[in-house]
């Protein structure tokens, strides 16, 4: 009786017989790597490389790029007095007319005009120096003389600082009366704790109503 799995036995045909040294693949001799040659001489980049290649990167009689680097306030640009058109620096007649801007009179103007605008840039500057200075004190000011800020919240002291910052009248008087019956009622208590905590807040709320003026004085002082 055969297995289930003798068909797995039959899957490939037997090739017949092999004789010793079969199948077996005939390695090449070793020595066809000795006729391979290495890597010659180093040789540097100058010689590696043809003269003719070189060539654009060497300067023949010319001079690096110079950079102007005179400060911005010094870039004084020529405006022509027959078309008043702006120059640059470096044009010596005008790009529109072809005046020349070399001339006595075409300097005088330039000078004056330089000399004006130079005078107007300082003015301005020293104005919105002037006007920033003053926008940040009045803005200090106003931070201070806010209802919110600290500095006014110890005004004329803190019980009433901290009473201002209630709106309604009515929430006002009631807070008021809460912080001073407080202290009353903890001191009627019948522990010893309780009476000694409503002597320490009644302490701490009129001392919060003494003005601020004799803190700060009896500090000075």
């Amino acid at each position: 009786m055969t297995s289930r799995f003798s068909r797995f036995m039959h899957l490939e045909r037997p090739r017949g017989d092999k004789t010793d040294g079969e199948g077996q693949v005939e390695l090449h001799d070793g020595g066809r790597f000795e006729s391979v040659e290495g890597p010659g001489p180093a040789t540097s980049p100058e010689h590696g490389v043809p003269e003719a290649h070189l060539e654009r990167f060497k300067l023949h009689g010319q001079t690096p790029l110079v950079l102007d680097a005179m400060p911005e306030r010094e870039q004084r640009f020529p405006r022509c007095i027959q078309c008043q058109t702006s120059n640059s620096r470096f044009t010596r007649a005008c790009v529109t007319c072809g005046a020349d801007l070399q001339t006595p009179e075409q300097r005088a103007d330039d000078e004056a005009r330089w000399r004006t605008e130079a005078q107007a840039s300082a003015r301005m500057n020293a104005a919105m120096t002037v006007e920033g200075k003053a926008a940040g004190r009045e803005t200090e000011r106003s931070e201070s003389e806010e209802p919110g800020s600290a500095a006014h919240l110890f005004e004329p002291s803190l019980g009433l600082g901290l009473l201002r910052r209630i709106q309604a009248p009515a929430a006002r008087w009631t807070v008021l009366a809460g912080a001073l019956g407080l202290p009353w009622l903890l001191t009627r208590a019948q522990a010893e704790p309780v009476r000694m905590l409503g002597v320490f807040v009644g302490v701490m709320i009129c001392t919060s109503f003494v003005p601020s003026s004799f803190w700060t004085g009896a500090r000075r002082g």
